[in-house]
This record gives structure tokens, sequence and C-alpha cells, in this order.
């Protein structure tokens, strides 16, 4: 109590003073919209005096198109509303009295293209928008014309990074990832397969939720990735195709098709990924036995993967603020994967005593199936008072073939194995939650949310018996598993501003019950967790309308099925893997303070954040007396990760931008006997500029730094592509080349050191390819007519002295 006392007394200096201050002075408020009456974000509000038009203040536009501007002296003003890709807007003769609130209504900017009838986007500047508790990056035409899917469009975000597999993660931390508010696992199990299948063009925008409020639930990690793909805003057809293909022998045509009529609308998501991916990877551990000896491993593989995605959106307007929509989809993912693991074993003095090779042909195929209604309220008093329904069913089902042939000039070390799995899962979500404001600048978030998910998994090995001449059955390694899992949640958050101040902090109350039974091992595991959750954002916004904010968030990461499985895979004799049953929640305590500036087409930030967490689940392998690895899952120790995180983008000139990121982390993992600790500097770069006959560039570079983890160490690598794009036919068709990984340095390296015996592993795919994309955007857009008479600037009192033009532009 006696730390935070400062903090306290400087915040209500900061208050008492911008109170004395508004003595004598009035307020500027507005809301800045599009055709379609939705909000604009971050556009510019200038105040002018008049008659001169000198500038007296200004602010920028929050998410939803609203803005103030305190502390303006008692006279006439002009107020000029400016933002990339529309026409300027200038109100006029806008009188501010001292002590009252002159509201400018609802200003409705026009779309500065001289073409409207074509969905044409004009941008290319990376818009960067600021909210308490995340930061909303919106995907620019560059980004989405020289990428294909998610996966490349979160390379372009900073603070994302990708693992190996193209997981996701932020700040080193894991993450949950949302598509529309939905949890990606409804789409499919593994999220780096979900992400390939979305088309960059249907991605409008990338929320990083670094502190999720009391609404996020979070099951796969701390940190929220939201991915929002949809758009209903105008009527008529439109849609994207794009095809894109590299010298991988990749290739991967999508198409989004928009039919929208005036309450009546169906989004459609269509896209087919052909991958064709060699990988290569490689083990040396030193086993510090009596003796000393060596194992050592390459492998190398084709990972040819096709997959097929659908996903549809049906929605109908019941009334202008009232909405019922439902979604379905399905998708199918088939792979084939050769790969061949030589392996030796050497002695101390590195001669060798012993070798194999191991010959793998792995077949998988699977369906995904999903479905879920929505209903939307928003009531006609306030723009935030919502109620909001959702319900969504997925299933999947995995069939797994899997060939070993074992092949060794030393006796005994000949095998020949052929195992088979099933897997399916199955799961059902209820959400409902409901927004009350309170005026017009606190509100009251509350929400229930019940899951249900049951998951099986049967696998059955076989090894070929030279006496019978037949596979058999090996009893020992039979694997039927099933867990079934219970989720119940409750928040309630409350927001509120007050002066410049904004502040939201709420509660999470959940309950988790998991059950789980091995069967072949007659085993049942009951594991019940039950977390409070509480979350804190509070800002500072100064009247040159930077901002300053804290955040803090504790977060319960929970074990999922395949950690908690105590199935044993042997399918690398060297290195066998299990789950742990009783492994328990990971807990996290992460804190936040960040500072943003903006200075018309310039932005620049500064956040220094600590996460601490408490019995981590971390992934520990020790070896046997053969030198065997066995690798499972333990609560053990905790993590210390400190980070300073620096970031600018800028318009250096008429379509050409920079985007900056620079970070210096440090982490420690402790509970192992001994500390590991890292400290790394991390940073990104990128640009797209125009050249000749309207081609443009582009340039990416990210160099990501070494971090600790359980027993060693990952190390840092140095990314690269570049490319160029063309836009022609209007802006409608664009072409694009990409050269990725230029230096070819993505390869994944770890180094570990333990009590009897040192580790490197390095995997490396094939990265570096060149790229090409066309895509081609069709139809003709019209804004909704609807009735809109309850829309946004209701609640905007002014608007009769100030009309607008209202008619649209599409």
């Amino acid at each position: 109590m006696k730390k935070t006392l400062p903090i306290y007394l400087f915040l209500l200096l900061l208050s008492v003073s911008d109170v004395m201050a508004q003595t004598g002075t009035g307020t500027v408020r507005g809301q800045v919209v599009d055709n379609s009456r939705t909000g604009i974000g971050f556009a510019n509000a200038m105040l002018l005096r008049l008659p001169d038009s000198s500038l007296v203040t200004g602010a920028h536009t929050e998410q939803n198109g609203r803005f103030e501007m305190s502390q303006v002296p008692p006279g006439h003003y002009a107020l000029k509303i400016t933002y990339i890709g529309f026409m300027p807007e200038v109100i006029g003769n806008l009188r501010v009295e001292s002590g009252k609130t002159a509201h400018a209504g609802t200003i409705i900017l026009k779309d500065n293209a001289k073409m409207l009838n074509e969905v044409v986007v004009k941008t290319s500047a990376p818009q960067v928008q600021y909210d308490l508790d995340k930061t909303v990056f919106n995907v620019t035409q560059d980004i989405k014309t020289v990428s294909t899917n998610a996966t490349q469009v979160l390379e372009q975000i900073p603070m994302v990074e990708l693992d190996e597999e193209g997981v996701p993660s932020v700040m080193g931390q894991n993450v949950t990832v949302l598509i529309d508010g939905k949890p990606s696992k409804i789409y499919g199990q593994n999220v780096e397969t979900v992400l390939k299948l979305i088309p960059a063009n249907a991605i409008e925008k990338v929320e990083v939720v670094t502190n999720p409020s009391a609404r996020y639930t979070t099951e796969e990690g701390a940190i929220v990735l939201n991915i929002i793909t949809k758009t209903d805003h105008l009527t008529g057809i439109s849609g994207v195709l794009s095809l894109n293909a590299n010298t991988n022998g990749n290739y991967r045509p999508s198409a989004s098709v928009n039919l929208t009529g005036k309450r009546l609308s169906w989004n459609n998501s269509l896209s087919f990924d052909r991958d064709r991916d060699p990988y290569q990877g490689s083990v040396l551990r030193k086993n510090l036995l009596d003796p000393v000896f060596f194992t050592e491993q390459s492998r190398s593989g084709t990972d040819n993967d096709k997959d097929f995605s659908y996903t549809g959106n049906l929605y109908y307007q019941l009334a202008a603020k009232e909405r019922v929509g439902v979604f379905f989809g399905l998708g199918h993912d088939s792979e084939h994967e050769p790969e061949t693991l030589f392996t030796q074993t050497l002695d101390e003095d590195r001669k060798l005593s012993s070798a194999y090779t191991r010959y793998i042909k792995s077949r998988e195929n699977s369906w995904q199936y999903r479905a879920g209604a929505t209903y939307e309220k928003k009531f006609s008093d306030n723009e935030h008072h919502v109620l909001n329904i959702e319900a969504y069913y997925s299933t999947r089902n995995d069939h797994d073939d899997q060939i070993f042939d074992q092949q060794s000039d030393w006796p005994g070390l000949n095998s020949l194995q052929h195992q088979f799995s099933t897997s399916s899962d199955e799961g059902y979500t209820v959400d409902i939650d409901y927004v009350h404001p309170f005026g017009e600048k606190s509100r009251l978030e509350s929400g229930i949310r019940a899951e249900w998910e049951t998951d099986d998994n049967n696998f059955i090995p076989k090894y070929f018996d030279e006496d019978s001449g037949k596979y058999l059955i090996d009893d020992t390694l039979r694997n039927d598993y099933t867990s079934i899992e219970r989720r119940f949640s409750a928040y309630a958050m409350y927001r509120t501003e007050f002066n410049r101040f904004s502040l939201q902090g709420g509660l999470r109350l959940e309950k988790t019950t998991l059950e789980t039974t091995q069967r072949i091992l007659d085993q049942f595991f009951d594991n019940r967790f039950l977390n409070l959750i509480p979350t804190l954002n509070v800002s500072y916004r100064f009247k040159n309308q930077d901002n300053i904010s804290f955040s803090y968030s504790r977060r319960a990461h929970r074990p999922w099925w395949r950690q908690l499985n105590p199935f044993i895979d042997y399918s690398n004799p060297e290195n066998i893997s299990s789950g742990n049953p009783d492994l328990k929640p990971e807990f996290i305590n992460f804190y936040e303070l960040r500072y943003g500036k903006f200075i018309n087409q310039f932005s620049v930030f500064g956040s220094v954040f600590y996460r601490h967490s408490y019995h981590p689940i971390q992934r520990i392998s020790t070896i046997d007396d053969q030198g065997v690895a066995y690798t499972t899952f333990e609560n053990i120790g905790k993590e210390n990760y400190f980070g300073l995180e620096t970031g600018a983008s800028a318009d250096v000139a008429p379509d050409w931008n920079v985007r900056l990121n620079i970070g210096l982390r440090r982490n420690d993992v402790l509970g192992f006997g001994q500390q590991y600790r890292t400290i790394a500097f991390n940073g990104r770069f990128s640009t797209f500029f125009p050249m000749v006959a309207g081609i443009r560039g582009f340039v990416y570079l990210h160099y990501r730094g070494p971090r600790s983890i359980a027993q060693g160490k990952q190390q840092g690598m140095f990314l690269g592509d570049m490319g160029i794009r063309k836009a022609f036919l209007q802006q409608k068709a664009n072409v694009s080349l990409r050269l990725s990984d230029i230096f070819n340095q993505r390869q994944y390296t770890r180094v570990l050191a333990y009590k009897d015996f040192t580790e490197t592993s390095r995997y490396q795919r094939n990265s570096r390819y060149l790229e090409v994309n066309f895509s081609y955007t069709f139809g003709k857009l019209q804004q909704d007519k609807l009735d809109h008479s309850d829309g946004p600037d209701q609640d905007m009192p002014g608007n009769m002295d100030q009309p607008r033009d209202t008619q649209s532009d599409l």
C-alpha cells in the first residue's frame, strides 16, 4: 500500500489540475463516421480560430469515431476533420461558451476516390489504433497483396512471432487465437493449419490484446490475438479471387464472395492449399554417463499437405439495430510425409559403435465440421447498450497411418512397425454478453460462457513378427484415451472516463472440470480448477493527444488433454515422449506501462512490461542409463520476463511508409538447480515504397533474439523478405513477387544443458523461395438503404443545429 500511495497522489493531482484548468473554458465533442454510419477511428480533428484559421488544439478520434477537446477558450471556431482516403470536412462557426459543451454532431466523411462504384483501398500506411487493453493493426492493401494467408499477414504485425510450425506468440508468450471473436479451434485442431487457410484478402485487421480484460477467456495463452475478417456494411455483390504459387511447388487458390442485400448478407470464404515443404533437422546429445558417449541424429523429409476449407456467414437484419446470423463450414486436411531418420551412437572418442536408418511413411486424413448461430441487439438509447448471444458446435475426426522400416548392419536393430491411430473431438459453446451504459462515458459489461468438449484417441501399434510373417499388436504400447472437459465462466467489467482518464477493471471466475480415462492402463484422473481472474487498465490522455496507460492482468493457463495424456510415444527410439496427468494450471501475472505519441502521419510508442509465471508448464527432458531421452511436461520453477519495446511508423513521402520496432528483453527460468538467463535484442523493420511505372517495393527484416527455455536456450535468428507489387485494371487487380527468407536463416536451434546430458537440436524448413501472388477484386457495392434513424448519431445532441450531407457517394 505504501508503494502505491505516491501513484494515487500523482493521479489525484493530475485530476485536480485538470479541473482547475477547465475554469473559464468549454468543451467540443463530436463523432466522425463514414457513409455507412460506422465510426472512423484515428481521424484528425483540428479546431481553428476564426477569422484567422490559426490552429488552437486538435484530437484523434477513438475507435467508435468520437472525439473530445477540452479546455477550449470561449470564441468562434471552425472544425476541420481529415482522414486518409476521405475528403476533408470543415464545420464553420462553431461557438464555444465558458463551462458548456459545444456539440459538433455526427460528421460524415465522403470517400476520396474518382470511381466509387468499385471497392478500392487507397491507403498505404499501416494504421495503428490503441485502446485500453489492445492494439489494433488495420491490414493495408500493401500487406494483403504481398501476403497469401493469415500466417504471412501475422509476420508483418509488430510484436507477433511465429515458431517453426507457424504457431504465433507475442512478446515470447503463448497466445489464444480468435477468428472474429470465436476460438480458432472451432475451425481446426491445429492453429497453424487454420491460419494457412484464411486468405490474406479476407482480413480487415488484427487485434493484439496484450492485457486481456475479464471479457476474454484464454485457454491457450494469456495474450489474445483476434483476427477480424467479416464485413457487412455495404450492399451488392463483391469478392476477391486470388492465386498463389512458389518455387517449392506450393499452390493456394482462394475466393471470398459477399452477397449483401438491405437485410440479408451472405459472406463466403473458400480456400485450397497444396503445400510441399522440405525440411531437415539434427540432434547431437552428449550423454554424461559412465562411460560418456554421444547420440547423433539427422532427419530429412517433405511435408506434403492438401488442405481445403469453406466458411459461410449468413446474417439477417431484423431491424436497424437487431441482427441474427448463422455460420457454417467444413475443412479437410490430407497429409503425406516421407521422412528418413539416421541415428548413430558414438563412444567417448567419437568412434562409431552402432547405427541405423529409420524410413518413415506417414499419412493423415482428417475432416472438420463447424456451425453456429448468433443474435445481436443494439438498444436505441445508446450505441454501447448491446446484447450478444452466440452458440456454436464443432467436430473433427482424424485418421493417421504410419510405417517405420528400421534397417541396420548391427544385429537386433532391424525392425518393421505399422501403427494406426484415430482421434476425434466434439465441442459445444454458449456465450452471452451484455453491455449496459451509465451515461455517455461509463458502462458495465458482463457475460457468461459454457463449454463442453470431448476428445478420444485410440492408438494401435503393430510390429512385424518374422516367425509368423504377420503384423502383431503390441499391447504394451496401446493407447485408448478419452478426455471430457467442462468449462464455466462468468465475468463483470466496468469501464468509465473522467476528465482525461480512462479506467477499466473487471473480474472473471472460471471453473474447469477435466476428466480423463486411460482404458488400457485402467487409469482415471479427475482435475478440477477454480480460478478468479482480475484485470485492470488505466490510461491518461494529454492535451496533445499523447497517451500513457498501465495494465495488469492475472491469468491461469490450464494444461490441455495432449499434455495430460500419459500415452508414451516411441516413434523416435532415442527421444521418447509422453504427457503428464498430474499437471496443474500455470498462473501468470502481467504488468505493462505504455506511452503513445501521434503527430499527423507519424506515431511512436514505448512499452515496459514484466511477466511472472508461477509453476509454468515446462517441457522437461531426462536420460536413462542407456542414453535414451524421455520428454514430458512438468510444473517446475518459475519464469520472469522483462521487456522494453519501442516502435515508430511514419509516412516519409506519398505512398512511402516505414515501420520500425526495437525491443530489449530479459527472461529468467528458475527451478532446475540453476538459473537460465538471457538478455536479448529484438528488432523489426518494414517499408513499402514507390518505384517506377506504378510498382511498389517491399522490404521486411526481423531479428529474433535468443530466449531462455527450460534447461537451456532457444537461439536467435535473422529473417528477411523482399518483393514488389503492381496494381492495374483501375486498382482491381494486383500481382506481386516475393522472395522469402533471403538469407536462408529461418532455423530453429535449441541448446540444452542438464546434469547428465547436453544437447543441441536444429530444425529448418525450406523457407527460401520465390512466390508470385495474383488477386482480383470484383463487384459493385452501394450503401445499405436500411433505415438508420436510430443510428449512432442519436445520442449526439446538436444534429438539428449542424445538418450534414447524408447522401451516399457509393
